[in-house]
């Protein structure tokens, strides 16, 4: 039936913008801004999780630092993840950046297992779990190079 068209079509052009999202979270961003006193780097670079999994937002049990935002204000979708991104507060502890090695340098910045976004670039969102998102699929192929 020609009804189940658009379904198809819908998916695609979902596909697609979701291909041309992680093409450009991935460019022009520059390098990654890991330093020393991000708690999230391991000497001075930043640091690959053991697993691809995506993990949910986890509150250390360390205070979050004077000055740091919460973690409600900093991921929101089509917001852009600051350059400087050192980690958001959650209850009052600190969640340190979660983050993907690229092979660029660069990295993914995850977060409740929900939203994604390169430092400096903008904050993609998903409806349920990363890793049955195609987007986040794409961008993390398109991160190991």
């Amino acid at each position: 039936m020609r009804g189940y068209a658009a379904p198809m079509g819908a998916r695609r052009l979902t596909a697609i913008a979701g291909v041309a999202t992680a093409l450009v979270l991935l460019s022009g961003c520059g390098g990654d801004d890991a330093s020393a006193d991000d708690p999230a780097t391991t000497n001075g670079s930043a640091s690959t999780p053991a697993t691809d999994d995506a993990s949910t937002a986890a509150a250390s049990s360390t205070p979050a630092p004077a000055g740091t935002p919460e973690c409600a204000d900093v991921w929101q979708a089509d917001a852009t993840l600051p350059r400087a991104y050192r980690g958001c507060a959650l209850d009052g502890l600190l969640v340190a950046p979660d983050r993907l090695g690229c092979s660029s340098g660069q990295a993914l910045v995850r977060y409740d297992d929900r939203y994604w976004a390169v430092a400096g670039g903008p904050i993609a969102a998903t409806e349920g779990p990363l890793l049955d998102d195609q987007a986040y699929a794409d961008a993390v192929e398109t991160c190991r190079g």
